[in-house]
């Protein structure tokens, strides 16, 4: 499929999307996704459609029908070699996941906006961008005069992209990898200093997995001017939305958006490459369930933090204040009491993303954290830090993602075990399965590495340097 962008309707927020489509039957079958990979809820994007219509080579209009809520049907094809898709979608969403058009930039997450026709997701798909001479295009795919290519509809959907006239550029490079920063709006910060502590979170991630997994990786910055957070993992880039409220200090604003860029380039291994065997591959057409958010999300919540504190780009303090303010989230959601984190996990599809009925469920980051570092430390105590939850996902990189298979909790289970030295059937019965037994557990373990929890707070009895967490969290 070739697509065109047009933005002559950005003062209505509607973008403006023409498909050129190869016929060889006699109907065609169009399928808009239902949602989009890093937010496991359907988005029903089909609402933001308008305007659809099927034209013929001789310019006619062909029949069509929309045959689901989000996938049409084009009729009498059979005389074409090639007909025409044209629809607007409305874009007014600025955030990390969503279309967003105004008379300063066009930003399209293409997941929610491009259709593919069904049964031919492995074509490859052109992309032009109808824009002013001056505009800038940020993209992980290579951009040559405002076109670029997807092998397949998976990369097309995870190729965000954003074009204006005031993008701001700036990479770097580690080995064989370049590193970048893009940034539309408004901002402070020092792109010297972040170039050093990402370089510095980016050095320990890759040290875990023994290599970087793409030439050239894209952070997509979009900054606003009100208080904001929010971030989406892609194959090869990540699109983080931040905005620093007024009454905010800049250091805390600064390290907030450290932490949640060193969580979205940690997904770079964790589920953009090791991924549930439930969604390998991902089918964008219904609801992909998995019980293994506490993987996918509350593993990498867990190393986004410890890889600042690791790389020496944050203090214990630091590290430790963030634990907390996460920890707090975990005892104020009396939900930990009535459903589990495996089971959160399935029901993000129901209501993951929203506060929801009072005492219903958990977050599969937070519950999701704390259960990851609790597997670090049994792993840790029981191997006397020979290894950690690092051999873990090592061995998922490179035993199931080399070689395109999906893990299951066995699995996951299993290598928990190798390195753990004992049985986590007890884990997975009464932390990953059960309800409120987090805190014990953790209270049981953490006096071993000279830590507590007092006043709902992680404290050590030693000075960092001597501590026995910090030491084993520090030196893998």
């Amino acid at each position: 499929m070739k697509y065109q962008i047009s933005i002559n309707k950005a003062l209505e927020n509607f973008i403006e999307i023409e498909a050129k489509i190869n016929v060889n039957s006699t109907e065609i079958h169009l399928q808009l996704p239902a949602w989009r990979p890093g937010r496991y809820e359907l988005g029903n994007f089909a609402k933001n459609i308008r305007r659809f219509k099927a034209i013929a080579k001789n310019g006619e209009l062909l029949k069509h029908r929309k045959v689901t809520k989000d996938s049409w049907k084009i009729y009498n094809t059979s005389q074409n070699t090639e007909i025409t898709i044209c629809y607007e979608y409305y874009a007014n969403q600025l955030d990390a996941g969503a279309c967003f058009i105004n008379l300063e930039q066009i930003y399209v997450n293409p997941v929610h906006c491009f259709m593919y026709e069904v049964g031919k997701m492995d074509e490859t798909f052109k992309v032009t961008l109808n824009v002013p001479e001056n505009y800038i295009i940020a993209c992980q795919l290579p951009v040559i005069n405002k076109t670029f290519i997807a092998q397949n509809f998976d990369q097309l959907a995870d190729s965000p992209f954003i074009a204006s006239a005031t993008l701001q550029h700036k990479s770097f490079k580690f080995n064989e990898t370049t590193f970048h920063f893009w940034f539309q709006g408004k901002h402070v910060i020092d792109l010297k200093q972040l170039e050093l502590d990402t370089l510095a979170y980016a050095k320990t991630q890759i040290d875990i997995f023994k290599e970087m997994p793409c030439k050239n990786y894209h952070f997509l910055y979009q900054m606003l001017p009100n208080a904001f957070r929010h971030g989406v993992e892609h194959a090869d880039s990540t699109v983080i939305a931040m905005g620093q409220g007024t009454d905010s200090l800049y250091d805390d604003f600064y390290n907030d958006l450290l932490a949640i860029s060193s969580h979205e380039l940690f997904h770079l291994w964790n589920i953009k490459r090791i991924r549930p065997a439930e969604m390998l591959p991902y089918d964008f057409t219904k609801e992909n369930y998995s019980t293994l958010g506490y993987v996918y999300e509350g593993v990498t919540t867990y190393y986004g933090d410890l890889m600042l504190l690791r790389s020496g780009v944050w203090s214990w303090e630091q590290y430790a204040e963030s634990w907390n303010n996460d920890f707090q989230r975990h005892i104020t959601n009396l939900g930990n009491k009535n459903y589990s984190v495996a089971e959160s996990s399935f029901d993000t599809w129901l209501d993951g993303y929203v506060v929801g009925v009072p005492e219903r469920k958990v977050s599969i980051y937070i519950e999701g954290m704390l259960a990851a570092m609790l597997a670090d430390l049994i792993i840790i105590k029981n191997s006397n830090g020979v290894y950690s939850l690092d051999n873990v996902m090592f061995d998922l990189y490179h035993l199931f993602y080399k070689n395109n298979i999906g893990y299951t909790e066995n699995d996951y289970k299993m290598l928990l075990e190798k390195y753990g030295k004992e049985s986590f059937e007890h884990y997975f019965e009464d932390i990953i399965w059960g309800k409120n037994n987090l805190i014990a557990e953790l209270q049981n373990i953490l006096p071993y590495f000279d830590c507590y929890i007092r006043n709902n707070k992680l404290t050590k009895t030693l000075d960092s340097e001597n501590n026995l967490l910090f030491n084993f969290l520090l030196n893998r």
